[in-house]
């Protein structure tokens, strides 16, 4: 009797032994898994065919050695569906389906998703039909597969509430968690009696996902069927709690006791009235204004978009009323049955204002500098016009070399700025400035030459014009209260002046050639009274920059209220074709509507 026991255990132990590592092998079986039940699905379903095939011979390709040749056979049973039902391509389907069998010959046909043509397609090269409907039944089983517990829950998404029956009218708040990389989840659900799923972005909150179902898609007596996807940063599915072809089900009665469902530890949302009950007074409720059927979770700019019972967050989505117990805990309305009112007016209550008004203040700060500013070549050639002190008389000799600006800031024109900008998505706005300047030198000759007497002088341009883009940072930062920094870019027209004061020394044309010339390239031994050289007198120096201007800057709005605010701007401003560098700091207000 030993004798045979010893056998035995040593047979198991030869047995496990040798399969354990066949077992190991296939570590890819369940994420490959994941991506066949993804191909069909979410695309197959939708039929978007190009897409589920691209899934389904990129997870074959992946696979390798990784995976078992059942689910390698499963993957290429469903190219062939594929192309046979979806692009009514028998030759490709057939190509697919030898693949299938060659990789494990025991592979049934989903006959589900196949058409007879594919049918038949399958049947000719000596397959077997009548596997069970897998567009969203469970994987072929591998070690690694999850099992799925009867009630329609497939995946590793873990979700609460686990309570499937609950009382019309009432949202089924979902928490879920995953062992995967998730980058976001969202919950697709279909009402009883409805053709349409609907779709709920979650958020994410500590570790987990969190989405409502609404009360809307209770308010009927039936069973509601929703599933919910996880996907990675790039937008593919890498989890899931039920599935399109197989969701999990919640039953909703007029009478049940069954506990409310509600969040981990909290209490259970409120049961939402009827719309036909809604006072004027409850959260939601709008007098005399059409609401909208938007679901919670949908974008929204502002509350009429969203049906009853939800309001426009401040991240611009359809939600639940914020909970309160009393009115300081509300931004804005009253607190109502510990939930925070929509006030009659404010109709567009937490979504973001589109428009921007704004009055301004900028002071222009120019970087001036250069040597012999007033010599005959920078007044032709660097935007340098000079003045004799306090007057409109330009100068028109050629100065004593030496008449130097240390580079350096100058405080320059100054503008009265209005303002509109447009929010052209949740963190973009366009829009424009215009104004008046002042604060710019006098007329500017035609020509500095000494020996030409100018026709004509051009004046100082007042006229501000100026486009620019804008990047705001921060979520839903149009509808909140405090600070809103922003970068931009832009470019207009605008002149900027600025003034310095020098001294300096006039050559007399009275001299002759040869010391006129050696006075003009700074011979000191000319700088004498024998020669008649003047002494030093005071000028005004301007130089002229613009018109046209390119800037970036940035600068921060602080919202005393979701409408009005105080804004500090600064632009950067390269001046062109008088080149220069301008800082242009400038404080304002805005106001949205």
């Amino acid at each position: 009797m030993y004798r045979r026991l010893s056998i035995r255990l040593l047979c198991l132990a030869l047995f496990t032994f040798f399969t354990l590592p066949a077992f190991a092998q296939y570590t890819r079986d369940n994420a490959a898994s994941k991506k066949i039940d993804e191909a069909i699905n979410e695309h197959y379903l939708a039929t978007d065919f190009d897409k589920a095939e691209q899934v389904l011979t990129g997870t074959i390709n992946a696979c390798g050695d990784k995976c078992s040749p059942p689910v390698i056979a499963k993957a290429w049973m469903y190219v062939g569906i594929v192309r046979g039902s979806g692009k009514n391509d028998q030759a490709g389907a057939k190509d697919a389906f030898q693949k299938a069998l060659a990789s494990d010959p025991s592979t049934k046909l989903d006959v589900q998703l196949a058409t007879p043509e594919t049918q038949k397609t399958f049947n000719d090269l000596g397959g077997a039909g009548g596997a069970a409907g897998v567009g969203a039944a469970a994987a072929v089983a591998a070690p690694a597969a999850a099992a799925d517990d009867g009630a329609g829950d497939k995946g590793g998404l873990k979700c609460t509430p686990d309570v499937r029956e609950l009382q019309t009218l009432r949202p089924i708040p979902l928490e879920c968690t995953s062992d995967e990389e998730v980058g976001g989840m969202e919950i697709r659900y279909k009402s009883f009696g409805s053709e349409e799923w609907h779709t709920v972005k979650m958020k994410k909150v500590g570790d987990a996902f969190r989405g409502e179902v609404p009360c809307e898609a209770t308010s009927v007596a039936g069973t509601l069927k929703l599933y919910v996807r996880a996907k990675d940063a790039s937008g593919e599915t890498v989890d899931s709690f039920g599935s399109k072809a197989k969701p999990v089900e919640f039953m909703s009665s007029e009478n049940t006791t069954a506990t409310p469902p509600s969040y981990p530890g909290e209490a259970a949302p409120n049961r939402c009235l009827a719309k036909e009950e809604c006072p004027p007074d409850f959260p939601g409720c709008q007098n005399g204004a059409a609401r909208g059927n938007k679901a919670w979770g949908v974008a929204c700019d502002n509350t009429n978009e969203c049906k009853i019972g939800l309001v426009c967050g401040s991240e611009g989505t359809c939600e639940t009323p914020a909970a309160c117990e009393n009115n300081s805990d509300c931004e804005s309305g009253e607190c109502v049955d510990n939930k925070c009112s929509v006030p009659e007016s404010s109709a567009p209550a937490g979504g973001y204002k589109k428009n921007w008004f704004g009055l301004h203040f900028g002071q222009d700060i120019a970087i001036m500098g250069g040597s012999d500013v007033c010599s005959l070549s920078s007044r032709e050639n660097n935007g340098y016009t000079c003045y004799d002190e306090g007057s409109e008389n330009w100068y028109t000799g050629n100065p004593f070399p030496g008449a130097g600006i240390s580079t350096g800031t100058v405080l320059a024109t100054q503008r009265i700025l209005l303002s509109f900008d447009r929010a052209v998505t949740r963190n973009l706005t366009l829009g424009t400035r215009i104004g008046f300047a002042f604060g710019g030198g006098p007329p500017v000759p035609e020509s500095t030459d000494p020996k030409k007497q100018p026709s004509k002088t051009s004046k100082f341009l007042p006229f501000h014009a100026e486009l620019r883009l804008a990047y705001w940072f921060g979520k839903g930062v149009f509808a909140k209260k405090g600070l809103r920094p922003y970068v931009h870019v832009g470019g207009g027209l605008a002149q900027v002046d600025g003034k310095v004061k020098v001294r300096v020394a006039d050559c007399p044309e009275s001299l002759d050639n040869e010391t006129y010339n050696k006075c003009i390239a700074g011979d000191h031994s000319v700088a004498n009274e024998d020669y008649n050289v003047t002494e030093a007198r005071p000028m005004d120096v301007w130089r002229r920059m613009g018109p046209g201007f390119l800037t970036a800057g940035g600068g921060i709005v602080y919202a005393f209220t979701p409408q009005l605010g105080a804004q500090l701007n600064l632009n950067l401003m390269v001046m062109l074709p008088n080149s220069g560098f301008v800082m242009q700091p400038s404080l304002g207000v805005q106001y949205g509507f």
